[in-house]
């Protein structure tokens, strides 16, 4: 018969139960806290629960940088901790606790006050520390930070050392997903501002937003665009944001000087933890802004530059300013903050170069369209300068019927080729002395429809055409050539009507005199209703009085 020796089944202690069961009530915690996603909060969290499984008096987090090999403080722990240590740094290697991350375990001291190594920041002052236990957070074998715990009355190290790595595990994933989020913002503000930019071509309004987005998605303290003054060899202020903003007429520095400087001549994007201690900061503008400049991250404005005259396609890349941001409130600036700032510049610069273009291609068109007019109105030596006095006039008119830019920028050209039908009307007529016979003037009254159908060849003045065939019409219907009336004449034509009545009263004509302003002034008052639109005869009067007008005698 087969003999079986009886095993005893071992039971667990008291204390062993306890242990384990504590254990895993630590881990269920641990569980709990791993569910949250503000990474701030998850290490916060962690590192009570750490404190509270050594059942330690006070504690430490630091997060490394490896970037400057230095620890950066997180989180202090204690009764009389000292929160102005967030944010310091020491060595990566300095201290109980560099050592730890050096050697990639935990380190335990016993007697902390006769270590070489404590170097007595952390609450010396303020707390009895008698003991620590410094161990480092590892991510995949390698350190991404620090936690060090002071009076401890137990030392788990295996446990805490597999807090500190679900730690550093839960923290990357709290990062990456936080990353993850902002990036996508970015990415929808980039998208938002190329829309706008599609929309419109007003520089200050997307300069003024790209500002406000690169202030908020940086997190900084202020947010500057400095454009070059290539004259004055000056670096100008453009636009500003921050909680100190200043008036941008301020600031003009030398276009060498300062950070800012550097970053236009070079075509280099600066980043910067600490602007005081580089050579090449420039102290100024924190003089007058009352910000002392700390974190800095600059970035260039290059545009092409595009030469007539060049084969079609050919284009130098040149800088024209710069965009800089200053003091991030929750560290230093990142390799992703440059590229997002960078981006931002592209838009800006993009914007400015749109803008020079349209402003140059405008000014030349309007400048062409005045040498046109000139040259018609030097045909009648009494009407030199009319156009350009009419087209002033409307524009006030306009004005203060708060028309938009687009229909006002309608009425300045259309008013300035009001009479351009007047090519087509013999000199003879146009340059006689006296009054005009009636087949003359039937003449004469050709030039609306004449004007209307030179310009009616031009797509892109479409709009201003009324302005020409009409702006002789009356309120009544007794004007020409189409005898319309009211509502029926177009606005712009009624503006037109009213600036021209006013600077042909106002002019010497061959039959008469100029009229005196009071006199032309009633004269306006009581046309108003049959042959002028009356509330264009109002903005009239009340540009007037504002100075808006100013007649030419």
């Amino acid at each position: 018969m087969m003999k079986v020796n009886n095993v005893s089944k071992a039971h667990p202690r008291g204390n062993d139960i306890e242990d384990t069961a504590r254990v895993f009530d630590i881990l269920a915690r641990a569980n709990i806290i791993a569910s949250t996603t503000e990474s701030l909060e998850l290490l916060s969290e962690m590192l009570d629960l750490i404190i509270d499984v050594c059942s330690a008096s006070a504690g430490t987090m630091y997060l490394l940088d490896k970037g400057h090999q230095e620890l950066v403080f997180q989180l202090v722990r204690g009764e009389k901790s000292d929160e102005a240590l967030i944010g310091h740094r020491i060595g990566a290697n300095q201290g109980i606790v560099g050592a730890a991350v050096q050697q990639k375990q935990a380190i335990v001291v016993d007697d902390l006050m006769h270590d070489p190594r404590w170097y007595g920041t952390v609450g010396s002052e303020t707390i009895a520390l008698r003991n620590t236990i410094a161990f480092p957070m590892l991510l995949r074998g390698e350190p991404i930070g620090a936690i060090q715990v002071f009076n401890f009355q137990r030392k788990p190290l295996q446990l805490i050392q597999m807090l500190g790595n679900r730690m550093s595990s839960e923290y990357e994933k709290a990062v990456l997903l936080k990353t993850s989020q902002e990036y996508s913002q970015r990415l929808e503000t980039l998208v938002n501002l190329m829309m706008q930019i599609s929309a419109t071509l007003d520089r200050d309004q997307i300069l003024n937003t790209i500002i406000d987005e690169a202030h908020s998605l940086l997190n900084a303290e202020g947010t500057s665009l400095f454009l070059l003054d290539e004259e004055s060899n000056e670096l100008v202020l453009y636009v500003s944001k921050g909680s100190n903003r200043i008036p941008v007429a301020d600031i003009r520095i030398p276009a060498d000087t300062g950070i800012i400087g550097y970053v236009v001549k070079t075509g280099e994007i600066v980043r910067l933890r600490d602007a005081q201690q580089d050579h090449r900061h420039y102290d100024g503008v924190d003089r007058i802004s009352g910000v002392p400049t700390r974190a800095l991250l600059a970035v260039p404005l290059r545009t092409p530059d595009i030469v007539l005259g060049r084969e079609r396609g050919i284009s130098e890349a040149r800088i024209i300013g710069g965009l800089e941001a200053i003091n991030k409130f929750d560290g230093e600036f990142t390799e992703a903050d440059a590229q997002l700032l960078r981006s931002l510049a592209e838009q800006a610069a993009l914007i400015l170069h749109l803008s020079n273009l349209y402003s140059e291609a405008d000014e030349l068109f309007l400048s062409t369209i005045r040498a046109l007019v000139a040259a018609i109105d030097a045909k009648d030596p009494y009407t030199e300068g009319h156009s350009q006095r009419v087209s002033e006039y409307s524009v006030a008119i306009a004005q203060e019927l708060r028309l938009p830019p687009e229909t006002v920028h309608h009425v300045r050209i259309g008013a300035l080729l009001h009479d351009i039908g007047k090519i087509g009307v013999s000199d003879v007529i146009l340059t006689k002395p006296g009054r005009l016979t009636a087949e003359e003037y039937e003449e004469v009254k050709k030039h609306p429809l004449i004007g209307a159908r030179i310009i009616g060849q031009v797509n892109l003045l479409e709009a201003v055409i009324p302005a020409l065939a009409q702006h002789h019409e009356r309120i009544d219907g007794k004007g020409y050539p189409l005898g319309l009336s009211g509502d029926n004449i177009a606005l712009i034509a009624r503006i037109v009507a009213v600036a021209d009545v006013f600077d042909a009263l106002t002019s010497d004509r061959p039959y008469r005199p100029a009229i005196d302003l009071e006199t032309s002034l009633d004269i306006l008052r009581k046309s108003a209703g049959d042959h002028l639109d009356a509330r264009c005869v109002e903005a009239f009067l009340h540009a007037y009085i504002q100075g808006k007008i100013v007649p030419q005698k």
